[in-house]
């Protein structure tokens, strides 16, 4: 079913890509079951892979009833989850669209007040709103469970926004180019994005989905590369320039984003590099400390050192970036 921008509350299509999470999807999907919901998985895992094939018999079981406004499909190879939203977009038969992650549950009845304040929003493109977090079997609401970016200023001083919190025309996704492939940051780089076109955001008020927390495996824990750093920061810096300010504001700005681009190549890029270094340091000295029978002996202390060093040195993923950013800092560079 296609509806037009003055028809808005006729239908909405919700996207899920799912990546290793078979046994908790059909959770997702149950709390989007609604007959002017339309759902589309986008399964990540790769065509023919044990999840793939596990996530599809899940969805196969599905009674004929929760299936009428359902479609899966699977992409050929592991993709990321951006590229699958993006594959979620295109498919999409509704003129709106939002997204839930395949271990988060939709608010329904909140999603529906959403969609039908959106269609209200005449000279609006895309409408963000607020979460709840599940931990332990409650829910909360803390700081990190608010919108923040309702403005360019307000975006680049304290943004904060989690892809499910999105809904968006789908001309406008796909006019902007949809999610670019990031493994971290997506939904922070499309909203700046979508300043950077002079796209009017609404903001309604309410929590629509609850965002659930847990210590198992998520993509966005993952270590990532300096190029997803780079490429948030590049749309940062042109969203400012971009931004009519005066000069003491403009100075203020640059001075949040780039103690914040410090800060977070330090912790998503250089700790966790730096953890696996040490770990790989200290295991392989223990390890060949245990069969060494010349404890005491200076040489065998140096050669153990040694060898558990390059060890640990080539557990860097990205140690060239490094070196190469540590010469930089150096030679106060840092940029």
């Amino acid at each position: 079913m296609f509806i037009d921008d003055n028809t808005l509350s006729e239908g909405l299509t919700v996207v899920i890509p799912t990546y290793g999470r078979t046994e908790k999807i059909l959770n997702s999907i149950h709390s989007c079951l609604h007959p002017k919901i339309f759902i589309i998985v986008i399964d990540d895992n790769g065509l023919n892979s044990p999840n793939q094939q596990a996530t599809k018999k899940l969805i196969d079981s599905l009674s004929p009833k929760y299936t009428t406004n359902l479609v899966y499909y699977a992409l050929d190879v592991n993709s990321g989850a951006c590229i699958a939203r993006n594959k979620g977009i295109e498919l999409a038969s509704t003129s709106v669209v939002t997204f839930l992650d395949d271990d988060d549950i939709l608010l329904v009845e909140e999603t529906l007040q959403k969609l039908e304040f959106f269609g209200q929003q005449v000279d609006s493109e895309i409408c963000c709103s607020d979460m709840l977090s599940r931990f332990n079997g409650k829910e909360y609401q803390l700081p990190f469970c608010f919108f923040r970016g309702l403005t360019p200023i307000s975006l680049l001083e304290d943004g904060n926004c989690y892809t499910p919190m999105i809904m968006a025309k789908k001309d406008l996704l796909k006019r902007i180019g949809g999610f670019d492939n990031c493994k971290k940051y997506q939904d922070h780089v499309l909203m700046l994005k979508i300043h950077l076109n002079n796209v009017k955001v609404c903001f309604y008020e309410n929590a629509t989905f609850v965002h659930v927390d847990h210590d198992e495996f998520r993509i966005s824990n993952n270590p990532c590369s300096y190029q997803t750093v780079k490429m948030r920061f590049k749309y940062e810096f042109d969203l400012l320039e971009k931004i009519d300010l005066n000069v003491n504001k403009y100075n203020e700005l640059k001075k949040i984003i780039v103690n914040r681009k410090r800060y977070l190549c330090f912790y998503f890029i250089m700790l966790p590099r730096f953890n696996g270094f040490k770990k790989c340091f200290l295991g392989t000295k223990r390890f060949l400390m245990s069969y060494d029978n010349s404890n005491s002996n200076s040489k065998s202390k140096i050669y153990i050192n040694y060898t558990s060093l390059l060890y640990a040195l080539k557990t860097i993923n990205g140690l060239p970036f490094i070196i190469k950013r540590s010469a930089y800092m150096l030679k106060g560079k840092n940029k």
